[in-house]
This record gives structure tokens, sequence and C-alpha cells, in this order.
């Protein structure tokens, strides 16, 4: 079987997916009455590797979308662009909702034609990922019209559309900025995995997961700082370390290896960042003074700059 099909929650997805309920049972029962109210939002923040993706899309796959007819969305998900601006983002839900425009469409003839077309498809919800992406790095005009255009997302006439909005940190910042946006918003945060109040839930995921694959502990993986090693190794984000721990799995069993031990552990962990032995905080002693915070496989960036990783775009 498929390690990476077995999906394992962080501590935050229940509150997400009730929030998700809560909205989408809201926006059906004013179908049934047949009124409209504003949309509401959710904004689920945390910091990259903290699984919030990977939670949102599982809790869109299972919405019941069995009254959809032909044709009809129930909700869209798309990265918001880089830069964001309101041209940009209207044309990337305009893609999602399967509408193609041409390249010379002002923008306001854009967001003309997304009101028309979230009406026309029955969209309820739009996922924005790397939300912190919609502060941008235009002009301030150009900042205030992205956030415009966010609440006027939300009272379209005769079909508001709820969001959510997924991103790291900076996306508290941004939609605080304004408090006509930041009252229709529910944020909840996927927070960092610890040692201090962790140790045993991690523990036992490991233990979880290596039988589905019917590999037994090696007894390097009883020793008490093996858990807070791999939470460092993880940079204590619940996705990186189920990433590491289904890595380490599949290296074990590919190398014939009877049980899973750290060494499995050891070995995934160069192969994913391209670190010496000398850096791996699953052999070197005092792991604690590692660095690990960046990105897979991204080369030190240059004094006085700051690094960025990106992800693949999200799709329905």
């Amino acid at each position: 079987m498929s390690l990476r099909k077995h999906f394992v929650a962080h501590p935050g997805y229940e509150t997400v997916r009730r929030l998700f309920r809560e909205i989408m049972d809201k926006r059906q029962a004013e179908l049934d009455l047949g009124q409209s109210a504003e949309g509401r939002g959710i904004a689920v923040i945390g910091e990259s590797g903290s699984g919030k993706t990977t939670a949102i899309q599982r809790i869109l796959r299972r919405i019941d979308a069995a009254d959809a007819e032909s044709g009809e969305f129930r909700w869209i998900s798309i990265r918001v662009p880089t830069p964001a601006t309101q041209k940009d983002l209207a044309r990337a839900i305009l893609h999602a909702l399967a509408f193609q425009i041409q390249s010379n469409t002002t923008a306001s003839r854009m967001w003309e034609l997304v009101n028309f077309h979230l009406h026309l498809r029955k969209c309820w919800l739009i996922h924005l990922d790397e939300g912190q992406e919609l502060g941008g790095r235009g002009s301030e005009v150009e900042k205030a019209g992205v956030i415009n255009a966010l609440k006027s997302l939300m009272q379209i006439p005769d079909w508001p559309t709820n969001l959510v909005v997924s991103g790291t940190p900076e996306l508290h910042d941004l939609l605080t900025q304004d408090p006509q946006l930041s009252r229709r918003f529910f944020i909840t945060r996927f927070l960092p995995v610890t040692e201090f109040d962790a140790c045993d839930d991690v523990a036992e995921l490991v233990a979880r997961y290596a039988g589905l694959a019917d590999l037994p502990l090696a007894p390097d993986l009883a020793d008490v700082e093996f858990v807070p090693r791999l939470l460092h190794a993880g940079r204590e984000q619940f996705g990186i370390v189920v990433e590491l721990i289904i890595g380490a799995i599949t290296r074990a069993l590919a190398d014939g290896h009877l049980a899973l031990g750290i060494r499995d552990f050891a070995r995934f962990y160069t192969e994913r960042t391209g670190d010496v032995a000398g850096r791996n905080p699953f052999l070197v002693p005092d792991f604690r003074s590692l660095n690990t915070g960046r990105s897979p496989l991204e080369p030190d960036p240059p004094t006085g700059s700051k690094g960025r990783s990106r992800k693949p775009r999200g799709r329905r």
C-alpha cells in the first residue's frame, strides 16, 4: 500500500473541518430559504510544511457535491499568483472555473466575469493557497485593490462566495490590516509540534506508519532522543515530520532492512536536504545546534537576502 495515501490529521485539522462544515451548511440553508447573505472566510495559518494545504485539500475532496449538476463546482482551489495583482488573481480564478480570457481584457472586465462565472458555475467556496502572497510586492494602491477584491468576492450580489485562505504567519498581518475583511474571517493556526508536548504522539505515529509497512522498530528508535531529533529535523512542522517518517520507511524497504532504524532516517534526511553527515540531526550528538530551517536542496542565500521556495500550484 502507498503510505502517502494514509492521512494523519494535524491537531488543528478538526477545527478547520468543523469551520468548513459550518460555512457550507450555512450556504445550503441560505439557498434552501432563497436568501443571500455575505460570504464568510476561514484563514488557516502555519509555517511552510505544517500540513495546512494537505489538510484543506482532504476536506475539499470530501465535500458532498452529490446534488451538483454537470459543469457546476462546489469549490475551486488555486495558488495565489506572484505578484498577486488584481488582474492576475482574477485570471487565476477564471482559469479554475474553466473560462479562458483574452490577454487584453481589462482588470475591471475580468472581475465582472469572475462574478458572473462564480454564479454560473454555482461555486460556493474558493480556496486560495499561499495567501501571504496577497500582500504582494506592489504599491500600497495595488495591495488595497487586492484586499477590496477579496471583500467583493464575499459580497457578490445574489451569489456571495466563501473564502478559505491558507498561508504562512504573514497572512495574519494582511487580514488584520482591514477591519471589514478581518471581521468576516475565522482564524485558526497549525502550530509547531514540539518535543515538550508531542513526544508520545510522534512516537506513536512512527510506530503506526511502520506497522502499515510491516516493519518492526529497531532498538535505537527507543532512545529518548530519537523523537526530539526527528522533530528538529522536521523544523517542528507536522507535514515535514510525516514526510521524514514515510521517507525513512521507504528507504528501509528499498534497502532490504528488516527493521526501521535511525540509519534510515539519517539516510533519507541526507537525500532530502543534500546535507553532509556533520549537519545531519540524526547523527550529530549536539543536534539542537544545527540550523535545519533551510528549504530542501536550497543553497545558502547571499548575505542580506532571503531565500524563497515555491510550491506547485494546487489543483481542483
